[in-house]
């Protein structure tokens, strides 16, 4: 009898091996799968959580759409920004405003509850697609509750009223145009969380002369927390860097050096992945719905 490697050797019937001396084998074998069921669990979770984010964006999106066409605005109202002039639709339909929530800012005894409560029906309509971000702003760390996207100063979105956020901050959506071959910095445009669509020399997506509809699209990016963006056509080695673009918006969290889905300046992500920082597999959900408006003479 002789020992070859982690086996017994015997000369009347061959090689025989333990259990315990398989288990080197097993590791080996487990490495070998370890990564394709990693992808598979991976991809699996993803695309489970972008399917539901897509229903619950078309279900807000319809309802939007529907609050706007009942809401009785004046006959000449021909567009979402005349919609958004009047006090009354901004305190009971949608306000732009009031698409972040400052965690911080909560009264002692104070829920989320209370404050969803007191918002606009279409604003509490988005609450099961708000995330958590700790953002770095000017007045220091805060914990966020908002839409996905780049956290914007209220200047910047402080609609046609001209009024403040309540939290001083609100969001706009960031649309990939172009993207540069080699090192992969976008070329950005912003959208409105709520938008109208427009189209065929229609001012607007609630014209009179067309007999009244509310078209409108709801803006959400979707984000992988598991799956990472690769530049098109250069191969499994080069992944989207996260050079973030300088722009009108502040950071978002979890403060100026954190990673995440949604982190980074314009909120488009950053993954940890092959010694760098990446960005996240990423696609905009953009879902649209029309009613035809009640139309107030």
């Amino acid at each position: 009898m002789k020992l070859r490697g982690l086996c017994v050797v015997r000369s009347d019937d061959g090689v025989r091996c333990t259990p315990s001396d398989r288990r080197g084998g097993v590791a080996v074998e487990f490495a070998l799968i370890a990564f394709a069921l990693y992808l598979i669990l991976a991809g699996m979770l993803s695309f489970g959580r972008w399917m539901a984010i897509q229903q619950a964006a078309q279900d807000v999106a319809r309802f939007a759409a529907r609050e706007v066409a009942l809401y009785p605005l004046p006959a000449e109202t021909d567009s979402l920004d005349a919609a958004l002039a009047d006090s009354g639709f901004r305190a009971a339909v949608y306000d732009p405003d009031y698409l972040v929530v400052n965690l911080d800012a909560l009264a002692v005894g104070q829920t989320l509850d209370d404050v969803f409560a007191a918002m606009p029906v279409v604003n509490r309509a988005l609450r099961p697609l708000m995330i958590f971000s700790s953002v770095d702003t000017p007045d220091g760390l805060l914990r966020l509750l908002h839409v996905p996207g780049a956290i914007v100063s209220s200047d910047v979105l402080s609609g046609p009223t001209g009024l403040a956020a309540p939290t001083g901050y609100s969001v706009s959506i960031p649309r990939v145009t172009g993207r540069d071959p080699v090192t992969g910095v976008e070329t950005l445009e912003f959208a409105d969380v709520l938008e109208e669509v427009k189209g065929d020399g229609v001012p607007g997506s609630l014209p009179v002369s067309r007999g009244g509809v509310a078209n409108l699209r709801l803006n959400v990016p979707f984000q992988s927390a598991a799956l990472v963006g690769y530049l098109a056509g250069a191969g499994p080695d080069r992944p989207i860097e996260a050079v973030d673009p300088a722009g009108p918006f502040n950071i978002v969290g979890p403060g100026p050096d954190g990673a995440g889905p949604y982190s980074g300046t314009a909120g488009l992500g950053r993954l940890e992945a092959l010694g760098k920082q990446v960005r996240p597999f990423r696609r905009l959900i953009a879902a649209q719905a029309l009613f035809r408006r009640e139309v107030v003479l």
